[in-house]
């Protein structure tokens, strides 16, 4: 059921890998413009339905743009676009989708970001619970795009494009799956912690983008 290897193209500049809650380790971003990784990889596979979950400790206040996953295509930038403060920053197939959810500072928490264009619906959730749901319309996801990580990023080529919009946070274990999620699964994913491995389950043949 999974969408890719992370084998093509990444800059990865001061990111680092620190310990989370015992044995499990994060990509730690720095405070700064070159900390971050870009991803050009074929989104043929999520076409049509993709899910992106992580485990997030931001680092920021609640008034920065600090976007830790980005996509943008060649005709239409912010795709996917995913902050720290997921209130007003979660978007999906270049839309908002409305919510009232904060994620605090300095703790760890649960994002996924769901949708599918044989249910026209785009669903986002915080610790396992769905916090907003919207339709999405007769809409596909645009091809030939960029993926960034732990940066706001706003074009689809791998040249930096950034407006010094830090996410200085930690991520583990962030997934990118080639299906819209179930509600039960998101919940399960939440539920069993960040230590357990039921993302494994999710997982029918290839390894998922995974930190």
């Amino acid at each position: 059921m999974f969408l890719f290897y992370l084998t093509l193209l990444i800059l990865a500049y001061s990111v680092e890998q620190s310990t989370a809650h015992g044995p499990a380790t994060a990509l730690s971003f720095g405070n700064d413009l070159q900390s971050y990784m870009m991803l050009q990889l074929d989104m043929e596979p999520v076409k049509e339905a993709i899910s992106v979950c992580s485990w997030i400790n931001k680092k920021t206040a609640d008034s920065v743009h600090d976007a830790w996953f980005t996509y943008n295509a060649p005709s239409k930038i912010n795709e996917i676009l995913i902050a720290g403060k997921i209130c007003g920053w979660a978007i999906m197939n270049k839309d908002h989708i409305a919510n009232n959810q904060a994620v605090p500072s300095n703790e760890w928490h649960h994002v996924c970001i769901t949708w599918g264009y044989e249910t026209k619906t785009r669903v986002l959730y915080f610790d396992g619970q769905a916090i907003a749901q919207e339709a999405s319309g007769n809409v596909k996801l645009t091809m030939g795009g960029t993926i960034a990580i732990g940066q706001y990023h706003k074009t689809a080529t791998m040249e930096a494009s950034f407006h010094n919009h830090v996410f200085g946070g930690e991520l583990l274990k962030l997934n990118v799956y080639k299906r819209q999620l179930e509600a039960e699964e998101v919940g399960k994913m939440f539920s069993s912690g960040m230590c357990s491995d039921f993302e494994d389950s999710l997982v029918v043949g290839d390894h998922p983008l995974r930190y």
